[in-house]
């Protein structure tokens, strides 16, 4: 069960985002999505290790509101497909940016076999406990020899006290493990850059301002800013630091293919999940939300919004399936 300190963190926050960023401008999205960790001077590192070009699908692991895949999206050409199992994240995602989300977590991504032409996973790691399962899942789903960029934060020892609620920070012997076990050659890592650009914080800071205005009383951020200063304190005590990574998927070998078997999996689950997201969303549109928004409440068989929202992840699903399977017509 996830903490209700890491949902205020990561999911509640992030729709109140998106909510500040409408109110003050599109220019504030991708700063304030980059909330945290993710700074350009990180980023652009990351995407020069990973070798991302235009056209380059690039699968986010733990996507939050989509600031980072946004800023890859505009500065490098890619193709994002953002992977979130926070539902209001997925939304503002969707909202600010209009990019492909899947709602999943990341220890099973439902996409195929080798399909992603590059990976990130930006401050994720730390709050998953089962770390060897995500990163051997999205080892799968990377082509061979393609990139994996991680922004993580290593503990100095192996017991950290005081951790923000649901993080399990590794060390960095068991970080180097993790990546040898899920097929990982390490090739490079460094400190993350502390300098962010007076324009970027400028603006991330307004839309925290808004956000704060708004919602300083809720529980939910309290927790949220509860969990932002327990980091604050291990980082600068020195128990713990921010790191960027850059590894490389080794080559899988695989055992031969005897007809009917195997060749089937992968392709029939990625066919099967676009025809079930289509089914849905054939469902979705049939209700007509909109009709029924202009009835009286008490006539209503269920909430249009509710209905108008699914349309919106829907299409959004179908377009993460649709990005993939194209990349590889």
């Amino acid at each position: 069960m996830t903490a209700p300190a890491m949902v205020a963190e990561f999911d509640d926050v992030a729709g109140w985002t998106a909510d500040a960023v409408e109110l003050l401008g599109e220019r504030h999205a991708i700063p304030a999505a980059c909330r945290g960790s993710a700074s350009p001077a990180a980023l652009a590192w990351l995407a020069e290790a990973c070798e991302l070009s235009a056209g380059t699908t690039l699968l986010d692991v733990g996507a939050g509101a989509g600031g980072p895949a946004a800023w890859a999206a505009e500065r490098f050409g890619v193709r994002p497909v953002l992977l979130e199992p926070m539902p209001a994240a997925c939304r503002a995602a969707a909202r600010l940016f209009g990019l492909p989300v899947i709602s999943a977590d990341g220890t099973r991504i439902p996409l195929r076999t080798g399909s992603a032409g590059a990976a990130w996973c930006l401050g994720v790691l730390d709050t998953v406990r089962d770390k060897a399962a995500m990163l051997a899942e999205i080892r799968r789903v990377l082509a061979p020899g393609a990139s994996l960029g991680l922004l993580v934060v290593v503990a100095r020892s192996p017991r950290v006290r005081a951790a923000p609620d649901g993080n399990h920070f590794p060390t960095q012997r068991e970080l180097a493990a993790l990546l040898d076990a899920a097929g990982f050659d390490l090739v490079e890592q460094i400190d993350r850059p502390e300098s962010v650009p007076l324009a970027w914080s400028r603006r991330a800071e307004q839309v925290a301002a808004v956000v704060a205005a708004r919602h300083r009383g809720d529980r939910a951020y309290a927790l949220a800013a509860g969990q932002g200063e327990r980091l604050s304190r291990l980082l600068a005590s020195g128990r713990l630091s921010m790191q960027l990574v850059h590894a490389v998927g080794r080559p899988v070998r695989r055992a031969p293919i005897t007809r009917g078997e195997g060749m089937s999996k992968d392709g029939d689950f990625e066919i099967e999940f676009e025809v079930e997201i289509e089914a849905e969303l054939s469902l979705v549109e049939s209700s007509r939300a909109d009709e029924a928004a202009g009835r009286p409440t008490a006539e209503w068989l269920f909430d249009p919004t509710d209905a108008e929202r699914d349309e919106v992840g829907l299409r959004n699903l179908l377009g993460a399936a649709e990005a993939l399977e194209g990349e590889h017509e």
